[in-house]
């Protein structure tokens, strides 16, 4: 009996769908997937949720109980430590936001190397471009949910229920907001996705991104007791994150590094992995 060899040949129809929408098909698919598994509901809803509501709760109380003692108050820090690493209300946000990326992208890329569907994605009317993009929103929606949405909600919570001079005060809020999560979410997303790129196993990935995300810190702080100085901030995804919070929301940091070498820290870490994403898709790409 002859031998064939089979494989995913190109689509060469005549269907011209909306070339700005393909990559949601790939969005929508995955999402569904996730809110399949009860485990991956439950761990990227329930905390995140909580963690809003005593935000919720407490910008309630400070402003319909005044005379409630809070050592701190509702100003654009408040907003800043919210997005990102605020320990004194439940578990910091870089952690919320660990626990969505790796739950929600460890997969996205691995899964696809390992049951060889990255071949058949890119052999329908899909280019490496909408299948990066289709992937990156799933992690960027369920982001979206944690830092953008909620932060949002709670300054119109606090202009609604606090006095004029708030809102005149702090009009300006909202855009720092969407900036800072905008930045957050792209971050952290490109660099779950390039290490769900690099292996097929989502153990591994996961594994390569805490490394980076929680180890970081720690090499930071590390080097900070040998050399004796908070330049080292720039090794540490977190103290980065911190010193561009504060250049938004016109906040205080600690750190004796200007925010210009910070910016190009983040922006490096996205290019890389953007170039590897790239690599690793296209070397598919082109085989087909």
């Amino acid at each position: 009996m002859p031998i064939h060899t089979q494989d995913y040949r190109h689509w060469e129809g005549t269907l011209t769908p909306n070339h700005y929408t393909r990559w949601w098909i790939i969005t929508k698919a995955e999402l569904k997937l996730l809110a399949q598994r009860k485990i991956v509901r439950l761990i990227v809803a329930i905390p995140p949720a909580i963690y809003i509501l005593v935000h919720a709760v407490l910008i309630y109380i400070q402003n319909q109980f005044p005379e409630t003692a809070f050592l701190f108050n509702i100003d654009n820090e408040f907003f800043q430590k919210f997005l990102f690493r605020n320990p004194g209300t439940g578990p910091p946000t870089s952690f919320l936001i660990a626990l969505i990326a790796i739950f929600g992208g460890s997969g996205l890329i691995a899964t696809d190397l390992k049951n060889n569907t990255l071949a058949l994605y890119l052999s329908k009317p899909i280019s490496w471009i909408d299948y990066l993009i289709g992937k990156f929103a799933v992690i960027g929606i369920l982001l979206g949910f944690l830092t953008v949405v909620p932060g949002l909600l709670l300054f119109l919570e606090q202009a609604l229920l606090a006095d004029v001079s708030f809102l005149k005060e702090n009009y300006w809020i909202p855009f720092p907001i969407i900036a800072y999560s905008a930045l957050l979410i792209l971050s952290a997303s490109l660099l779950m996705l390039f290490f769900s790129s690099l292996t097929s196993n989502p153990r591994y990935a996961t594994i390569g991104f805490c490394a980076v995300w929680f180890g970081s810190p720690a090499i930071q702080e590390l080097l900070k007791v040998i050399t004796r100085t908070s330049k080292t901030a720039v090794v540490s995804l977190w103290a980065n994150y911190e010193i561009l919070g504060s250049v938004l929301f016109d906040g205080s940091q600690s750190h004796a590094v200007h925010w210009v070498w910070s910016l190009l820290t983040v922006l490096a870490l996205m290019v890389l992995c953007l170039f590897v994403l790239h690599r690793r898709i296209r070397a598919v790409e082109i085989v087909q």
